[in-house]
């Protein structure tokens, strides 16, 4: 029974200090880290744009035979 103490507190510890460190500064709107970066947030809407257009000008093939071709083996 007093082998299973020193392992319990170690996780104990490390969900302790996860939460303390990462996502208490989270639920605070706060991040771990530094404020974001301009560049990257401009990189981001960038690609949500994208993926929108493209989303917006795909569709859905009317032939049914128009599709690769599959080997059957």
């Amino acid at each position: 029974m007093t082998g299973l103490w020193l392992p319990l507190a170690a996780t104990v510890l490390a969900a302790a200090l996860t939460w303390w460190c990462c996502i208490r500064p989270m639920v605070r709107n706060r991040s771990c880290h530094h404020a974001p970066d301009p560049g990257l947030q401009e990189e981001l809407r960038a690609a949500r744009e994208e993926l929108q257009r493209l989303r917006g000008e795909t569709t859905p093939p009317t032939d049914p035979t128009d599709r690769p071709e599959t080997l059957n083996r």
